[in-house]
């Protein structure tokens, strides 16, 4: 592939809908890979040339079961070969597309597809058709539920199930007819129409659709991932495919990025087996939200402390060397040889061991998006040597608002605008962005795409503040921030973040508002505390008795007290409890993507929020309110 600037990259994406730059990328490079996946233990590649045939089968087949320009396909699916054929096949022709997370319960598929008013489903396998089949028949428009894995389907008799092979047989049909009939779709699409649906996370509502067009995707993401990764114009980059296609992070890397760039993503067998797909892969870039970078950080520590007494004395030995060596790094000074020769001291002795254990010891470009991420997690990559940046994006503004750069930047801002959007602050310090990349609006949903988009702007509902240095840095969202009865205003975010640093916290959940104090529901990870369990013979049958175990309490508030040190009194937990299970997005406990209701969890775990205020003074003002 050619190499070229960030200029030209600009002018080429000009004007283009993403199947024009596909059928470039495929005229231009054939033979190379496109992106590999992992099938009965072996890595299967597929070329540009492959690609095409199979997006042109499947598009073909789309069209011969009726689907017209602007009819909309939905996918319920892990990112698998077919997900990215059906995606690019459906733009292809002219329609357009939206992603369901395979964690949503029956009925969020079926608001889902209401909302999104699909004429196809795309369906992984058995599991999700039984999410779709006890509301198909409120789906008048639904015309066809094509199933990618039939094995499990025999006992299956509904005339609307046609399986993913099945369409590409009619597609190679239709093509034979009418051969030049994909071209002249393609040649028709207007890249400022929409492609695709990605609905909002759903926290404070029902989630809506955000619709994007072409542009939208190619200058507010892809444009902007070479301005900020300089290194996807010049060299090839391995990628590792693990988050779910229908949020706009995967489906712009592994769907959209490959189209511009020499990147290619691989595909593991499962999800379940993402650290052995990134052993297998050792990639050059990664991406994760959050949670993902934590969970894997807390992984390595739990291994490094059931380790040998020499393995944990080099460890801590490298850590001390590493804190003070990046402390140097993060304010921007040189770094004199002595600390150099120390800190390559402890990446042999440490770091290096646990990063290509981990399969990261060739990543380049590491970033961290759709959630705060706490300082102390992205300090801990750095020093273990993983130049792991914070990106702040989101759907509506088509992926990048700000971001920090390469270069092991100092843990604790959001960096810079990216040049495509420009970005500002309201008076009452609302995040607003406008440019390129800003979404359409919300499908058929004028009133919230009002209330959104004022003018030119798009209105975040965050609160954000400029650093002397030039970078933003994210108070809270607008309407999360909390007021003690005590008038004292609480940024939730900022300490639900600090207490999900801690490797054996999965979620936390901050209670100020109105109350005397702050307090917090905790959701312990089972993996890290079932280890820690074990090296300390803790007994427990499962998760509830885990959680609930005296131990467990006083672990977690050992953690409480580390976080608590980083706030002012006021804003410090002074109770919390553990919730008794496991938050599960399929029971509406969270959102598809694990992101917490808070309202939904108050009204679950009322009683172990009541308990913690319920002390005598207020029990006695209660009862004289209460007499008759």
């Amino acid at each position: 592939m050619e190499k070229r600037t960030i200029e030209e990259l600009s002018e080429e994406l000009s004007g283009k809908s993403i199947p024009d730059l596909f059928l470039k990328r495929v005229k231009s490079s054939p033979g190379e890979v496109a992106f590999r996946y992992k099938d009965l233990g072996i890595y299967k590649e597929v070329t540009w040339d492959q690609y095409w045939r199979h997006v042109e089968d499947f598009a073909f087949g789309l069209m011969e079961l009726g689907l017209e320009p602007g009819d909309s396909v939905a996918i319920m699916a892990d990112p698998c070969p077919e997900w990215m054929y059906a995606d690019l096949a459906t733009l292809s022709a002219g329609g357009m597309d939206y992603g369901i997370y395979t964690t949503s319960s029956v009925e969020e598929v079926e608001y889902l597809m209401k909302t999104g008013e699909a004429r196809f489903f795309v369906a992984e396998n058995q599991e999700y058709v039984d999410k779709l089949l006890p509301v198909i028949e409120g789906l008048p428009r639904l015309i066809k539920v094509i199933v990618i894995d039939t094995r499990a389907m025999f006992m299956y008799d509904d005339e609307r199930l046609i399986s993913f092979d099945a369409v590409d047989e009619l597609g190679r049909q239709r093509k034979a007819k009418y051969p030049d009939e994909l071209y002249q779709r393609i040649a028709k699409i207007n890249p400022d129409e929409p492609a695709f649906l990605i609905f909002t996370s759903g926290t404070s509502g029902p989630p809506k659709p955000a619709v994007l067009s072409h542009s939208n995707i190619l200058k507010g993401f892809v444009l902007p991932c070479g301005e900020v990764f300089p290194s996807l114009l010049t060299h090839e980059h391995r990628a590792v495919s693990h988050l779910s296609m229908a949020h706009i992070i995967e489906r712009g890397l592994s769907l959209y990025c490959p189209l511009v760039y020499p990147f290619i993503p691989h595909i593991g067998e499962s999800l379940q087996y993402m650290q052995e797909t990134l052993y297998e892969v050792q990639p050059t870039f990664l991406h994760g939200v959050p949670r993902i970078w934590e969970k894997i950080a807390a992984q390595a520590i739990v291994g490094i402390e059931s380790s040998s007494w020499i393995k944990k004395l080099s460890y801590r030995w490298a850590m001390s060397l590493g804190r003070r060596y990046m402390q140097i790094k993060w304010k921007g000074k040189s770094i004199p040889l002595f600390w150099r020769l120390l800190h390559w001291a402890a990446v042999q002795m440490a770091f290096r061991h646990i990063l290509h254990n981990l399969g990261l010891s060739k990543v380049r470009y590491a970033f961290s998006a759709g959630a705060p991420l706490p300082i102390t997690t992205q300090k801990l990559w750095q020093i273990w040597g993983v130049d792991l940046i914070n990106v702040y994006g989101a759907t509506e503004a088509g992926g990048f608002i700000t971001s920090q750069r390469p270069g092991f930047p100092e843990p604790g801002d959001l960096g810079r605008p990216a040049s495509v959007n420009e970005v500002t602050l309201a008076e009452d310090g609302e995040i607003m962005v406008s440019g390129d990349g800003v979404f359409l609006g919300y499908y058929k949903n004028e009133k919230a795409t009002k209330e959104a988009k004022r003018g030119n702007y798009w209105f975040t509902g965050d609160i954000g503040e400029w650093r002397e240095n030039g970078t933003l840095r994210l108070v809270d969202r607008k309407k999360d921030i909390m007021i003690t009865s005590g008038g004292k205003n609480i940024t939730p975010s900022a300490i639900e973040t600090a207490l999900k640093a801690s490797p054996y916290i999965s979620e936390a959940v901050l209670i100020a508002d109105g109350r005397k104090f702050p307090s917090a529901l905790i959701e312990i990870d089972f993996e890290t505390v079932s280890e820690w369990a074990r090296r300390n013979k803790i007994l427990y049958t499962g998760f509830t008795s885990l959680a609930t175990h005296p131990k467990t309490y006083e672990l977690i508030g050992k953690e409480v007290e580390k976080a608590n040190q980083l706030f002012a009194r006021v804003e410090q937990v002074k109770k919390f409890r553990i919730l008794p299970k496991e938050l599960d997005p399929e029971e509406g406990d969270t959102t598809a993507t694990r992101k917490i209701m808070r309202k939904k969890i108050y009204q679950l775990f009322e009683d172990l929020i009541e308990e913690m205020y319920s002390e005598k003074d207020e029990r006695l003002l209660g009862s004289q309110v209460n007499q008759e």
